[in-house]
């Protein structure tokens, strides 16, 4: 059932990840703050009540998602890894709930992580959530959360249950992504079509880096990336497994019915987009992504609370694929690069 993709994605997600993870990585004495983590949630007031209070797209009630995250222990991570801010994000399902309780859910999300960068100064910025599918709707969640609240760019799920965002429904939101030369950070979650495919194998382990690849090829093949060039991506997980795919992708972008979507080839159109290091901060991964796109387009992130921050920084910097210059691109430089704010 469709409900099921809310509630087995991302949150689902953090508790299965999270099994898995070093949660017992030693502790480390407080680093200096240089890093900055571009893929980090919370838990916003109000968002189990959210769950409490809707139902999935069949009428049956939802399953209320796990809402352990603390203000304390996220700084204390920070503070023991290094980190000088993190870009909060949370997600509105798509498929539970009305489109007005949805409505009311990226307004509590966002003016969650408003507050907390206003008391954390310099620690905590927003990627404002929108509450897709309903266009109208995230188009004044965008206005608000840029005009007032201050957000740093924005956040969506890699679908809406049967479309992915490359899909023509969402062009009056990128027109209006490409006006502002906004940022748009992309997190993967379980489509329609591909729920419990392996019993025993949550959809986070598999699924979620092959649904960031759908997202991708949506978004390249759709030719969102040429009609709104001012739109900059951030896609999770160091990209899922386009990496792995590139040769055929890149075959693909030769079909003469996309041909002019891609006058320097797939390649080129991926170098233009930006890529985290969450889940991916191992020689393999990191090894395959540095030969894909350049590495002003590497960015620093954590999937926090599903992995720890240490855990992040310790993959990195004993990977072996990046020198002491060219990790530091990675830990900070190419996300103040990217936001402006940070120089401000």
């Amino acid at each position: 059932m469709q409900h099921q993709a809310s509630r087995r994605s991302f949150l689902a997600g953090v508790v299965a990840a999270a099994a898995t993870a070093r949660a017992d990585a030693a502790p480390h004495a407080p680093r200096q703050r240089t890093w900055v983590d571009v893929h980090h949630h919370f838990i916003p007031r109000g968002y189990r009540e959210f769950f409490e209070a809707a139902r999935n797209a069949d009428g049956s009630p939802t399953i209320v998602p796990p809402t352990g995250w603390t203000l304390t222990a996220d700084l204390e991570d920070m503070d023991r890894a290094g980190v000088r801010t993190a870009l909060l994000s949370m997600f509105v399902p798509t498929t539970v709930g009305t489109a007005a309780q949805r409505a009311v859910l990226a307004r509590a999300i966002n003016e969650g992580a408003a507050r907390l960068a206003a008391d954390h100064p310099g620690r905590f910025a927003s990627l404002a959530a929108l509450p897709l599918p309903d266009v109208d709707a995230s188009l004044a969640e965008l206005a608000y959360a840029a005009d007032s609240l201050g957000a740093w760019g924005f956040a969506v799920y890699t679908n809406v249950g049967d479309r992915w965002i490359g899909d023509r429904a969402f062009d009056p939101l990128f027109a209006e992504l490409d006006r502002r030369r906004a940022v748009l950070f992309v997190h993967p979650t379980t489509a329609a079509c591909c729920q419990n495919l392996l019993p025993g194998v949550p959809d986070n382990i598999i699924e979620y880096q092959t649904d960031t690849s759908r997202a991708i090829a949506s978004v390249v093949f759709g030719g969102v990336t040429p009609r709104f060039p001012g739109v900059r991506f951030v896609f999770s997980h160091g990209g899922g497994t386009m990496p792995y795919l590139v040769e055929r992708f890149n075959a693909a972008a030769t079909n003469a019915k996309v041909k002019e979507y891609f006058p320097q080839g797939f390649s080129g159109a991926v170098a233009k987009m930006f890529f985290d290091t969450a889940w991916t901060s191992n020689s393999v991964a990191m090894g395959a992504l540095r030969k894909v796109v350049p590495l002003s387009q590497i960015l620093f992130g954590t999937d926090y609370p599903a992995r720890t921050v240490t855990d992040h920084v310790k993959g990195l910097q004993e990977c072996g694929v990046f020198s002491a210059k060219e990790l530091q691109q990675v830990e900070r430089d190419n996300a103040l690069a990217l936001f402006p704010r940070f120089r401000a």
